[in-house]
């Protein structure tokens, strides 16, 4: 079967499903661009960014046919969301390091990589439950580095609305999840190394 470059994201991952190696190469081409620029930006290693779209993209062909795909830029972004989180959690991040073992003498206890990983798990639990909108700025703001003006120009919204969102999930989740603090500062070492 032939696939053109017209061929819309879904018969493209229909056609990698049945082995494609040219809509394979077709959706490589048509995402990876923007995919690495995002990767590079929060990673701060060109690459380190380059590994982990080729990781992305290698995993995609890996599980094909295994994963139902309905949106191809939203679980690219996904997949490469997680991948760089692994990344910057196995660089072992001197900072991130740092404020771990400063948080406190249960943290030095406890196993530092399931520790992590649990920290993180929560995190994006948390951010999945948000109400739409403010799930949409608080990862606009923190994760894509936008400032609130922009994101209020994107969304069509005043920028006081923006601030009174961010204000609201800020305060949620240092309330509810106060004792992850550590969390809370690697978000802010992500967002520094963009």
């Amino acid at each position: 079967m032939s696939c053109e470059s017209t061929n819309t994201d879904q018969d493209l991952i229909n056609q990698i499903a049945a082995g494609s190696e040219e809509a394979f190469g077709i959706l490589f081409q048509r995402h990876w661009e923007r995919l690495y620029l995002s990767a590079s930006r929060k990673l701060g290693d060109p690459e380190l960014a380059r590994e982990v779209v080729h990781d992305v993209f290698m995993d995609l062909w890996r599980l094909r046919g295994q994963r139902d795909i309905t949106n191809v830029p939203a679980y690219l972004g996904k997949a490469l969301y997680n991948r760089v989180i692994n990344k910057l959690v196995g660089k072992k991040d001197t900072y991130f390091f740092d404020i771990l073992e400063t948080h406190g003498q249960s943290l030095y206890e406890a196993d530092q990589s399931l520790l992590e990983k649990d920290l993180l798990g929560l995190i994006s639990a948390w951010i999945a439950v948000l109400p739409e909108r403010r799930r949409e700025i608080f990862v606009r703001h923190y994760f894509d580095h936008l400032t609130t003006q922009e994101i209020a120009d994107s969304m069509g919204i005043s920028q006081k609305t923006v601030q009174n969102q961010l204000s609201i999930a800020t305060q949620y989740l240092r309330a509810n999840y106060g004792h992850l603090l550590p969390a809370l500062l690697l978000m802010q070492a992500f967002i520094s190394k963009k």
